[in-house]
């Protein structure tokens, strides 16, 4: 059967019985491992000697004929492309029985995946997560253009980090939090600081009645969501800069362009804290964890509002913990018709994320323009030893065009 773990096929006919397991794998190796019932030498004399009875009546030159073929279907078998691994072949799944059977079955093959998942299809609520991006990128492209002081710009992030801490821990109906001295500052030589408040729907009020402050804009769920994304993104720029870590645009973290609001699904997911939308919330705490995933695992990720994506660039992050379930080799690929035909955009192998909560950063060379992105994640980094694999945050960035 599709997607099962295959350890023998025996071919049964009126002229003879065959082991025929390498026609249904690509993974020999792996089978061989899991044959463990007898020895190979004695698969091969059982079937002989019942291949022997049943050819018993047969006439010299019928018996010649059969052991020609044999003999070719035996070369067939041995030969290379049968015990190669090729990830970039789209398998199709059984051709027979209606779409819903062989879902049931988990045979639909990779070409038809999208439907071949235990999970159901999760819609990512990360706008927010993308608008902050923006706006803080666009803070740092201001201080790298006026070629501001780094001790500067680091003493700018922990005054927001303290601002951004304090409407966290105020009351959630009523959050505001009045302004000292060096934040209307802020406000004032800084306009893209709004924009990030704006991205957390709250608002700066300076020139009011009252001491100026920074209080919500009427929308608390949206704010109590983006306001530990926010402080989470500014932490890991506070991070940087102390370990010299400097901003370059584009290049470092954040960046604008991020793809957000699309539809993912993934080959299974650890309920209820590790789903696959996890990996797009923006929060570091929180991942992806696919239980079985150490050998393989995939997801996929539906561009928002039917449109293609150019991809660019990505970012993955290690989770909080058990560095031995990490990412270590994987494809990403990209498809234009929703999943049926892929692209591979980008491969890598033997990737080690040196501590918790790294970011790392992939520039994407081939450009493709596509509906449906997957990352086929072929190894985690401690796959002998442990059956888990998880992933903190999986950040897309590029262009989007209407299809």
């Amino acid at each position: 059967r599709w997607n099962k773990k295959l350890d023998y096929a025996i071919g049964i006919s009126k002229d003879g019985v065959h082991d025929i397991t390498k026609r249904y794998t690509r993974k020999w190796h792996e089978v061989l491992s899991r044959r463990t019932i007898t020895s190979e030498d004695t698969v091969s004399a059982i079937l002989m000697n019942i291949t022997r009875k049943c050819r018993s009546g047969l006439s010299s030159d019928e018996l010649l004929a059969l052991e020609n073929r044999d003999r070719k279907e035996s070369e067939e078998l041995s030969k290379a492309t049968y015990l190669e691994v090729n990830n970039s072949i789209s398998l199709p799944g059984r051709q027979s029985g209606s779409v819903e059977w062989r879902a049931a079955r988990s045979e639909l093959g990779q070409a038809d995946s999208l439907s071949c998942s235990s999970c159901p299809i999760r819609r990512c609520v990360d706008a927010h997560v993308s608008k902050i991006y923006d706006a803080l990128s666009a803070i740092l492209s201001h201080f790298c253009d006026n070629n501001i002081p780094n001790e500067r710009i680091i003493e700018v992030f922990v005054t927001l980090r303290s601002l951004m801490q304090n409407l966290k821990d105020a009351n959630f109906k009523s959050r505001r939090v009045t302004l000292d001295q060096k934040l209307q500052q802020i406000f004032e030589i800084l306009p893209s600081a709004e924009r990030l408040l704006s991205a957390i729907s709250l608002k700066a009020e300076l020139h009011t009645v009252g001491d100026p402050s920074v209080a919500t804009d009427g929308n608390l769920i949206h704010t109590s969501l983006a306001l530990p994304v926010a402080l989470d993104a500014v932490d890991e720029i506070l991070s940087n800069y102390k370990s010299n870590i400097f901003y370059t645009k584009g290049h470092q973290f954040p960046r604008g362009n991020r793809l957000c609001s699309g539809s993912v699904l993934a080959s299974s997911e650890q309920l209820p804290i590790g789903i696959a939308t996890a990996a797009f919330d923006g929060i570091r705490l929180s991942k992806w964890e696919e239980p079985d995933g150490a050998k393989g695992c995939w997801l996929m990720y539906k561009v928002h509002g039917g449109q293609t994506c150019e991809l660019e660039s990505y970012d993955l992050m290690s989770a909080n913990d058990a560095p031995e379930r990490d990412p270590m080799d994987w494809v990403l690929e990209g498809s234009t018709d929703q999943g049926s035909t892929w692209n591979t955009i980008d491969a890598r192998s033997s990737v080690i994320f040196g501590s918790r909560f790294c970011r790392k950063s992939f520039t994407v060379d081939k450009r493709y323009k596509a509906n449906v992105l997957r990352f086929r994640f072929l190894r985690g980094r401690e796959s002998s030893a442990n059956p888990r694999f998880q992933i903190g945050s999986i950040d897309f960035y590029g262009e989007t065009h209407m299809a």
